[in-house]
């Protein structure tokens, strides 16, 4: 009785770190073209966008889907650094010449480690797979999680970006 208590309590403590909502989307085929654009980071950790674009590129890739990176910026100062609209304007550009199907998007509203002892990371990421020509939303899926004392803000984003991806119906050929 008391291993189903604590493993009951267990699941209850698991559960309550991570929120997603993942449809499942419809048929992908693996071999169309992709390409990861920029996604929005609503979070107040500089450049945590670009890590999870880099987390998605790797996930996506193991899923079957090489997809296209836009272009990094070849700026190195801080103010071309944080405008993202210049960013989203460049990458715009660049996908205009591209023979791509589908971009996969999104935003990143929690990239960090929360304050206090533990200091446990938190992540808040949003994806989006869109028609490249006509901009047409196809699938959208969120999650949220909280990791543990040990864990770090990248290995909780993958984590969170897998579970995601879970959701993306892919034909392989």
């Amino acid at each position: 009785m008391m291993k189903r208590t604590l493993l009951i309590a267990t699941s209850l403590a698991l559960s309550a770190c991570s929120s997603y909502q993942v449809p499942e989307s419809p048929a992908f085929k693996a071999d169309s073209n992709w390409a990861v654009m920029p996604m929005v980071n609503n979070s107040n950790t500089p450049l945590a966008s670009e890590k999870a674009e880099q987390i998605l590129n790797a996930q996506l890739y193991a899923k079957g889907i090489n997809a296209l990176m836009y272009p990094a910026s070849q700026s190195n100062d801080l103010a071309s650094i944080l405008d993202t609209m210049e960013k989203r304007r460049a990458a715009q550009t660049w996908l205009a010449s591209q023979p791509v199907d589908y971009i996969i998007t999104g935003s990143v509203e929690e990239w960090h480690y929360k304050s206090g002892l533990d200091g446990e990371p938190a992540v808040g990421i949003t994806l989006e797979v869109k028609s490249a020509k006509s901009k047409t939303t196809y699938w959208r899926a969120t999650g949220t999680r909280g990791g543990w004392g040990r864990e770090s803000v990248s290995g909780t984003g993958h984590i969170v970006i897998e579970e995601l991806l879970e959701g993306l119906n892919i034909e392989q050929k």
